[in-house]
């Protein structure tokens, strides 16, 4: 994955926007824009464009940014008919390239600050998704700003005045690059919630404890709720709860432990409550699970 950094101030401001409708058949033109980005959006169908020796396929809700200076141009005409917006954009900054994000840690406030923004960073990355539920909001965002449709269909370029300020056309371009900024937020929770599930998974024997969980990944425990939450639809508690049932499930398919020697072995320490969270997931009893035709410990994967 590359990051685009841009150094602000002064902020990347929007030249032009504009929709490209492609028949089957069709292939995007080769270029080098000397001094504008061009962001990509596609809505139906695909692109398949090479940049600097390096080839996409950018499809529905999908996105590439095109820096200036660099050779761009279709590999491959689209097998269908496709739909995209397109972005012009420039900044009289500096911007430069890395392989990871820039994380951003903001100095406290002081007198010293009051006359003079500290330099701060736009990391986009340079290739990616948009979730489904963005979908409509992006494509919104992007209409508002076309002035261009470049129609295949009928072979024709057409050209319409603005229908806003200039104020409210960067205003909506800076929304749209804070879409593409907070996808790396997204996969940060990913990673969170996927390194809890890593950490129940081979401490799934220690007690819960939320807060020290928070200090041992340098996160507030809301946000490991949240991260949690959305990658896997439960709690911190009911995940772990999940995987020292699952746990017990294999111990109960040997039959060398009793229920109670299970509830220990997997981190309970009652019983009762091992039996109460065991058919609140399975909809089973330790034992109703045990004896049931089919349980062999030779044959059955969790």
């Amino acid at each position: 994955m590359l990051y685009i950094h841009f150094s602000c101030p002064p902020l990347p401001h929007l030249i032009v926007g504009g929709v490209s409708l492609f028949r089957k058949g069709d292939l995007h033109e080769r270029r080098v824009l000397d001094q504008t980005f061009d962001l990509i959006f596609v809505f139906s169908g695909a692109l398949y464009l090479e940049e600097d020796g390096r080839k996409y396929t950018i499809e529905r809700n999908q996105y590439l940014i095109l820096p200036p200076g660099n050779l761009h141009k279709g590999y491959k005409a689209c097998t269908s008919d496709t739909t995209f917006s397109w972005v012009h954009f420039y900044t009289t900054g500096h911007y430069f390239y890395s392989e990871n994000p820039i994380t951003q840690v903001d100095s406290k406030m002081n007198k010293t600050k009051y006359y003079k923004k500290d330099v701060f960073y736009i990391s986009l990355p340079q290739y990616g998704r948009i979730d489904d539920s963005l979908h409509e909001i992006m494509k919104n965002y992007m209409d508002s700003i076309s002035q261009v449709k470049i129609d295949k269909y009928h072979n024709e370029k057409l050209f319409y005045s603005s229908t806003k300020s200039q104020i409210e056309y960067q205003q909506l371009f800076l929304k749209i690059l804070t879409i593409l900024r907070d996808l790396r937020e997204h996969e940060k929770e990913k990673e969170l919630a996927e390194v809890i599930l890593d950490y129940f998974s081979s401490h799934y024997q220690n007690p819960f404890d939320l807060n020290q969980l928070a200090a041992q990944y340098s996160f507030h425990p809301a946000h490991i709720i949240r991260s949690v939450k959305k990658k896997y639809g439960l709690s911190p508690l009911q995940l772990l709860l999940t995987i020292r049932v699952q746990k017990a499930m294999k111990l109960l398919e040997e039959e060398r432990h009793s229920v109670g020697q299970i509830a220990s072995l997997v981190g309970f320490t009652d019983s009762s409550y091992f039996c109460k969270q065991f058919k609140k997931i399975t909809s089973l009893t330790p034992l109703q699970y045990r004896n049931q035709p089919g349980v062999n410990p030779s044959t059955t994967e969790l």
